[in-house]
């Protein structure tokens, strides 16, 4: 292989250094969730009668997705339900009435105040065993079965909406000065990502959790991300523009000091390089290169000072 190397030149790809942007990006792993949810909790301990929608459904807001008995004691709908009929019958007489001048304004109206709350207890007791979406979306969680006994305050279903993802990050007293809202950031699950923005930054830490809260935004609906995914965040907290900037792989270190290869007139040619900025992948060159250098980016372990090269297109 070295006669090979020596007579034909040690394969090698390269690229021309030009100016760039060095990017700055902080790395966190969060859940993504629906831009806005809601989980809807049980008010009333009984079993459910019946569930009308499941994981995956498109639902519209006040779509009725869980039922109760109607006899549920805690919910007294059957009571709440005779005495609005009841009200109702009284309050259309009296309308009559008043329409031929038999009663009085204030007649009507002591009517009309008690067929009013009437009502309004009957929707809080419908409400209690016919539980609604509060939000259009898609159920992304159903915490619950027919037939089975539901207590108040368990959760029975969580609706997304499909506007867009939101995720929290925890971010560390040491970082949260880096943050700025606006900033840009990406999701990343399996091969598909998606671009957004933060949101909101807390201004005081968490006392649970010793950090600060952020909240980043991702408008749009991707058929490929699930809600309730676990992504890699990957938020952007300075950028430099006009640098060189080059890849931490394409650098090589002896003792401490850090070079590169470059491609001159067909020849290897190391570079001592002092760098600046980095963010794990990439290092801001602060000397050592210049626009229009011809930098060698792949087969770095096989090159020699002055060995001949051959590039690989």
């Amino acid at each position: 292989m070295e006669q090979i190397y020596s007579e034909e030149g040690i394969p090698i790809r390269q690229t021309v250094v030009e100016p760039s942007t060095f990017r700055q990006n902080l790395l966190y792993n969060a859940t993504l969730n629906g831009m806005e949810e809601t989980t809807v909790q049980a008010m009333v301990s009984d079993v459910i009668t019946r569930i009308n929608a499941k994981v995956g459904d498109r639902v519209v807001k006040d779509q009725i997705i869980v039922c109760f008995p109607q006899n549920t004691p805690s919910a007294q709908y059957e009571q709440a339900l005779t005495a609005f009929n009841s009200i109702k019958t009284t309050y259309e007489r009296m309308q009559r009435l008043f329409a031929q001048g038999a009663i009085s304004q204030q007649d009507l109206d002591n009517v009309e105040t008690q067929y009013k709350v009437s009502k309004a207890n009957l929707e809080v007791s419908d409400k209690m065993i016919n539980v609604r979406a509060p939000i259009s979306g898609i159920i992304t969680a159903m915490n619950v079965n027919p037939s089975e006994r539901a207590y108040p305050g368990k959760d029975l279903f969580t609706v997304a909406s499909t506007n867009g993802y939101k995720a929290v990050v925890m971010v560390p007293d040491t970082e949260i000065t880096k943050f700025r809202k606006g900033a840009k950031a990406t999701a990343t699950w399996l091969d598909t990502t998606i671009s957004g923005r933060v949101s909101e930054i807390s201004l005081a830490m968490d006392s649970s959790t010793k950090a600060f809260r952020v909240e980043v935004a991702f408008p749009g609906m991707n058929k490929k991300i699930n809600y309730g995914v676990t992504a890699e965040i990957s938020i952007e907290i300075l950028t430099k523009p006009n640098v060189i900037v080059v890849e931490r792989h394409q650098i090589q270190s002896n003792n401490g000091t850090k070079y590169v290869w470059l491609n001159q007139d067909g020849k290897a040619v190391k570079r001592e390089i002092t760098t600046g900025l980095d963010n794990t992948l990439a290092y801001e060159v602060i000397s050592g290169l210049n626009p229009g250098d011809i930098l060698i980016t792949e087969g770095l372990n096989l090159l020699t000072e002055g060995a001949k090269l051959r590039v690989i297109e």
